[in-house]
């Protein structure tokens, strides 16, 4: 293979490594987006249900109430903990320029290539984190709004 090609060949894998690297943030944006959506409506749905518990006369359960609630606080902190994950690693370009002014151009983007790949596979780990936590937030949601009717149901008809 000729060097062109060579040069070529790598900085086509240089693109392809960084626009998924590209493409990992963005899916950490939206990950975050979602996880903070659902700690808000899980938050303002275990506040109407407190509110709603107040309103129900004391003769009928109202103590059920408190199974939605928990399930709902429980869904609160599953999105924070999703919330939470942070630590996502990216280049620090103070290092790269001290690191590779004396190198050739071919040995800069072999090496950025690299340590561009190992951020990614990173950052995907902890996006996969995120997802498990946001899934278990958003059935725990479910649950407690499903569990909500039941116990509505059930004290009407009481």
């Amino acid at each position: 293979m000729t060097q062109g090609k060579a040069e070529n060949r790598d900085k086509l894998i240089y693109d392809a490594v960084n626009d998924r690297y590209a493409l990992e943030w963005k899916r950490t944006d939206d990950l975050d987006a979602k996880a903070n959506n659902l700690t808000g409506f899980a938050g303002l749905l275990a506040t109407l249900t407190a509110g709603i518990t107040t309103l129900i006369p004391k003769a009928n359960h109202d103590y059920l109430f408190l199974v939605p609630l928990i399930l709902l606080i429980i869904s609160a902190l599953f999105g924070i903990l999703a919330s939470w994950i942070t630590s996502f690693r990216g280049m620090n370009p103070q290092k790269i320029i001290e690191g590779y002014k004396d190198k050739t151009e071919l040995e800069t983007l072999i090496a950025i290539t690299a340590t561009t790949s190992e951020h990614t596979l990173h950052n995907f780990s902890l996006n996969g984190k995120k997802v498990r936590y946001i899934s278990a937030s958003f059935i725990v949601l479910i649950l407690a709004v499903i569990s909500f009717l039941i116990v509505s149901i059930i004290n009407w008809l009481m």
